[in-house]
């Protein structure tokens, strides 16, 4: 998946060590809330600012358990690829990369396949 994003939002986005961190602990293994607290020391709070905020942009993706007890919660994983940016005349372009869920690929498979079949 390829998406053009406002730079403004993925500089700063990018400029934040707390995010960064965060991408990099979820793009080797999905990460509740908790764990991401523990093991990128930060609060609670600063780990939940952050998450909303990556997952709004795209470059974070959250999923959801149930337990054994019927309690749900949230872990996280990266699915930031690649941020290219350009610079042009106008500014930037910034172009983001992110890993298409394997359900969404598959779909958009059959859907082409569907179009090329017209």
């Amino acid at each position: 998946m390829n998406e053009e994003s406002e730079a403004p939002e993925v500089f700063a986005t990018l400029d934040d060590e707390y995010a960064r961190e965060i991408l990099v602990a979820t793009k080797r293994e999905r990460l509740s809330a908790g764990e991401l607290s523990e093991k990128c020391d930060m609060s609670r709070p600063t780990v939940s600012r952050r998450v909303n905020r990556l997952v709004e942009q795209g470059f974070l993706e959250a999923h959801t358990h149930v337990d054994p007890a019927g309690h749900h919660y949230k872990e996280y994983e990266a699915c930031l690829e690649r941020v290219e940016i350009l610079l042009n005349a106008d500014g930037f372009d910034v172009e983001v990369d992110v890993q298409a869920d394997p359900a969404d690929r598959i779909t958009s498979i059959f859907q082409t396949m569907r179009e090329e079949g017209d």
